[in-house]
């Protein structure tokens, strides 16, 4: 009866806290583009929760049809396949260029980018699901040329999150495939969703 009483004062106070989490900073939700960005792939199919200790991300779409759509270089069809999920991190998104960071913004200190991998996965099934955390201080990395920054504005960070394909699974690869970036932005196949 007491291990009964203590279990429940614990979910009662975890669901507590995620609803103050949840009502303090989100979550916030975006809709997932397709690749090339002319279309939506996933209605609010991606999500954001702000922590001050960090960021969690997830996104959730169709999976692609294996061949049925744009591959980064180097990579092919198969069956699973792998994808992985990206986040483009921008601390201080008021010091960016045009009013929403991008590739030109990357490479200014005051800005304060930074690229994470949060999470990959191999898969065959009908629905995609990506997600992972970065926490503040995490190591960040980030294209050659790019001044980069670790998290340090979970609250305020501009967040660009990109999903990229694989191509086919070769598990000799694996674990290390899940840490390795495919394409770039301007390949056009990344799905992205955007958090400013």
């Amino acid at each position: 009866m007491r291990r009964l009483i203590l279990a429940i004062t614990i979910s009662t106070g975890l669901l507590s806290f995620g609803n103050f989490a949840a009502s303090a900073a989100g979550p916030e939700r975006a809709d997932v583009w397709e690749q090339g960005g002319l279309e939506v792939r996933a209605p609010d199919g991606a999500q954001l929760v702000r922590q001050p200790n960090g960021i969690a991300v997830s996104v959730t779409m169709p999976t692609p049809e294996p061949g049925g759509y744009l591959y980064p270089l180097e990579t092919e069809p198969g069956q699973p396949e792998v994808f992985t999920l990206w986040a483009f991190v921008f601390n201080y998104p008021e010091n960016c260029s045009d009013g929403m960071c991008g590739s030109d913004d990357m490479s200014d200190p005051a800005v304060g980018f930074g690229a994470y991998n949060p999470g990959g996965h191999v898969n065959a099934g009908a629905t995609l699901t990506l997600s992972g955390r970065i926490g503040v201080g995490d190591p960040a990395d980030g294209p050659p040329g790019s001044a980069v920054t670790d998290l340090s504005n979970p609250i305020g960070a501009e967040v660009h999150l990109a999903v990229t394909s694989h191509g086919g699974l070769d598990p000799s690869t694996l674990p290390g495939e899940f840490h390795v970036p495919t394409g770039n932005g301007g390949c056009g196949c990344w799905w992205v969703a955007i958090f400013d």
